[in-house]
């Protein structure tokens, strides 16, 4: 997946947050952390209107527009991060590597610490096999290291709440909008100061809820605090420091709920070391040696059995096929339960879109309409996952406008689900922004981005995602196969069999 970095770590970071000022509540451990810079609501829209604007002019081809929108938002602000990542994405996308390394060089000397972003970025594909890249990509590395350094006091715990509730309705509310400040704000920070941020949230939520629950014998503080440090990294990407803090709460724990703490070590375990590292076979025993001690009729059972299975199959010397079918075996027995979903969807994928197909697809439309695979029978459609602010989606976008003018009469129809925020890109903006874009085909929008109920049904976890379906309702084609110029010889295939 590539998206660039307003949303990328909306996408990977997940969705909790606050917003920090002088803490004003009594500490028992830890150092007060360092707050990253917030901003004025007013600048905060402005810089995301700047960001879409230079897409704009980039995707029509307008270079030294779109390097110009990206040089206002360092006008704005004090960060200069923002200008750098997406002017540095310009110049790769339309091959001017010297400058694009310029870029990339200020933003790493800038504390840029998302090194995987950098591998991972469409626009920054031109640049990979230039020797220069390796130093960018290590220095990025090494501006992570301090994430490590913010973690090593473990994490903090508030002696009081600073904010009160006197229901949960109360704290779920002030911690959704938390959630939404950070999100807002999160495109502004590196990924240390983001985690070093919702290190500060966790232990306020604790020191909140605790005061909340005082007197109920079922509340577990050592527990919550195993699902805070455990919830500070998402289940698409390598943990690192994170699973050492997730390590020491888990033993920390004494208490009823030890399946789920066990759980959550293995998970911690499993994620801790990125594809290439040489020291992920020997996390994934320990892990599985957690994962192991779950105890069958818990709600964490079926998840352990899955990721059980996926850390096998991650081994150099795995059985791929028995695996797969023990893991295809556990899909089938636990698809229900909630947390085995989320490992067979993070850590499967697409393949578990194959093995458990047909998937219904029941969403309305822009005007209501319900729409169903049913209405399609004896065409090929093709099902598309996007969002306005994807920048792969916007690059994809001409390819896939010209498939379908090339097709459409021929047999071919496309449904694009939404994945934008209505807090964002509102029904009636995102109506105007597909008419603009000539993407004359049905939608469905219903504001909730990553929360979409059809993203979980269909496995995504990157956009975009696409999924071709034959005039038979079988899955023909998806993935790389609904891009680019394979796109049209998988539609041209498909459509042979009507």
């Amino acid at each position: 997946m590539s998206i660039h970095i307003v949303t990328r770590t909306l996408i990977v970071l997940g969705a909790v947050a606050l917003l920090l000022g002088a803490l004003s509540c009594s500490q028992q451990e830890a150092a007060v952390l360092e707050a990253p810079t917030y901003y004025a609501d007013t600048i905060v829209e402005q810089v995301r209107n700047h960001v879409n604007q230079g897409y704009e002019f980039l995707d029509s081809g307008n270079t030294e527009s779109a390097v110009a929108e990206f040089a206002r938002i360092s006008e704005l602000t004090k960060c200069g991060l923002i200008q750098e990542y997406h002017t540095a994405c310009v110049y790769g996308r339309t091959g001017d590597k010297d400058n694009a390394f310029v870029w990339l060089d200020k933003l790493v000397a800038n504390g840029y610490d998302k090194a995987e972003n950098l591998k991972y970025d469409s626009d920054l594909e031109s640049l990979q096999e230039d020797p220069r890249f390796d130093k960018v990509y290590e220095d990025a590395k090494s501006n992570a290291a301090t994430l490590s350094a913010a973690l090593a006091a473990g994490m903090p715990e508030y002696a009081k709440a600073e904010t009160t509730f006197t229901t949960e309705e109360e704290y779920e509310a002030w911690a959704k909008s938390q959630s939404g400040r950070i999100r807002k704000h999160s495109m502004f920070w590196t990924s240390t100061d983001y985690t070093k941020a919702r290190i500060d949230l966790a232990a306020r939520k604790l020191a909140a809820l605790r005061q909340l629950k005082a007197g109920d014998p079922e509340y577990d503080y050592l527990l919550e605090r195993v699902r805070e440090a455990a919830a500070l990294s998402s289940m698409y990407e390598a943990w690192g420091p994170v699973t050492d803090l997730t390590m020491k709460e888990v033993g920390n724990y004494k208490g009823p709920n030890q399946s789920e703490v066990d759980f959550r070590a293995g998970l911690a375990l499993s994620m801790k070391y990125g594809e290439d590292d040489p020291e992920r076979n020997g996390a994934f025993t320990q892990a599985n040696a957690y994962l192991a001690k779950v105890e069958d009729g818990t709600d964490y059972y079926g998840a352990a059995q899955a990721l059980t299975v996926v850390n096998q199959l991650r081994q150099p010397d795995a059985d791929q096929v028995k695996l797969a079918a023990e893991l295809t075996m556990v899909a089938d027995k636990y698809m229900d339960e909630k947390f085995a979903y989320r490992v067979i969807s993070t850590q499967f994928g697409p393949g578990a879109v194959e093995t458990l197909w047909p998937l219904a697809l029941d969403k309305p439309d822009l005007v209501d309409k319900a729409i169903s695979l049913d209405d399609y029978k004896g065409k090929v459609v093709l099902i598309d996952f996007w969002a306005t602010w994807c920048g792969p989606c916007r690059a994809e976008l001409p390819n896939l406008v010209q498939v379908y003018n090339d097709y459409h009469d021929k047999g071919l129809e496309i449904v694009s689900i939404s994945l934008d925020y209505a807090d964002r890109v509102d029904k009636e903006a995102y109506t105007k922004w597909i008419d603009e874009h000539d993407m004359n085909w049905r939608h469905s929008y219903d504001g909730e981005g990553w929360d979409t109920p059809l993203v979980k049904k269909y496995f995504v976890s990157s956009i975009p995602a696409a999924f071709l379906v034959g005039p038979d309702g079988s899955l023909l084609a998806t993935g790389e196969d609904c891009r680019g110029a394979a796109l049209a010889e998988s539609v041209e295939k498909a459509l042979g069999s009507i």
